[in-house]
């Protein structure tokens, strides 16, 4: 009965005397007390502790009420403009001189590691670390802590961290950072300002994107990330100059050689170069091959 009472209204369970639950559940307050203790409290203070903190992430998640349409024009034009507006509200954050300092940090390093963890920051690094090694940086992404401490003993002066993180507060990555910063390699952050990690780095890319109090959508911080790992990338490769050119005209090369490379006016193979690409296809065809056995 007591937990009947407790989960017909949570927030007011918060609110309740012992007495109060007690009577309520027609139950004695020994009882409410033994309960607790069932649940691993410690009291029924604690219980009440412990609730109001699960509360303050569960709320969103117990409401059963619908927040957004399920109409999928509409659920397209949310989600774009939820992405559009966070890119913007990155935009207006960003320090040039800082990003600046960045980009050079990156373009002369000798390798450069990407830190993150958790379902965004995990995905962050992977893309960071596709848009740099393809400039000629040697890139190590870790989304493991143990291996984002190991990684960061082994850097030193030469080397470059790139650590993300939406909170801030992800002690595995800013502890990874402060190992490597103490080892001499350049630190920088992708995050909230004010946070343990922040403080860790010696550059900072503030991002403070409004989350959504939607459950259901993405997480539109995210998209803020992304935009400035492009940008970072793009004033990488633009420092680098012929360096990064060539580079990104091998790897074009050997995607453009099995046919997967999306058309560009620029980078498509001209007409000599398809011809080549049919002689070489054709003399590495198995009926070649065999006919040539």
């Amino acid at each position: 009965r007591i937990a009947m009472i407790v989960r017909s209204n949570f927030e007011a369970a918060t609110r309740m005397t012992i007495a109060e639950l007690a009577g309520r559940a027609r139950v004695s307050q020994p009882t409410v007390t033994r309960f607790c203790v069932a649940l691993g409290c410690k009291s029924y203070a604690d219980f009440k502790l412990s609730l109001a903190t699960t509360m303050t992430v569960a709320s969103a998640y117990l409401n059963n009420e619908p927040t957004i349409s399920d109409d999928i024009a509409n659920l397209a034009h949310l989600t774009a403009k939820r992405a559009t507006s966070a890119i913007r509200e990155c935009l207006d954050q960003l320090d040039s001189q800082t990003l600046s300092q960045a980009i050079s940090a990156i373009a002369g390093c000798k390798r450069l590691d990407v830190y993150g963890q958790g379902g965004g920051s995990a995905a962050i690094v992977e893309d960071a670390k596709l848009r740099f090694f393809r400039l000629g940086i040697p890139v190590c992404p870790y989304v493991d802590g143990h291996q984002q401490r190991m990684s960061a003993a082994t850097l030193d002066a030469k080397c470059c961290v790139l650590a993300i993180s939406n909170s801030g507060r992800s002690m595995a990555v800013v502890e990874a950072v402060e190992i490597a910063r103490s080892f001499g390699a350049r630190t920088i952050a992708l995050t909230r300002p004010d946070t343990p990690l922040a403080r860790a780095a010696d550059l900072v890319v503030p991002v403070v994107i409004h989350e959504s109090d939607s459950v259901l959508l993405p997480t539109p911080s995210r998209y803020a990330h992304l935009a400035v790992i492009d940008t970072l990338a793009a004033g990488v490769a633009i420092r680098l100059g012929k360096k990064a050119l060539n580079a990104l005209r091998r790897v074009r090369y050997t995607v453009t050689r099995i046919g997967v490379a999306i058309p560009a006016p620029k980078t498509d193979p001209g007409p000599l170069m398809t011809g080549m690409l049919q002689e070489e296809q054709t003399c590495h065809s198995p009926q070649t091959l065999f006919s040539a056995t």
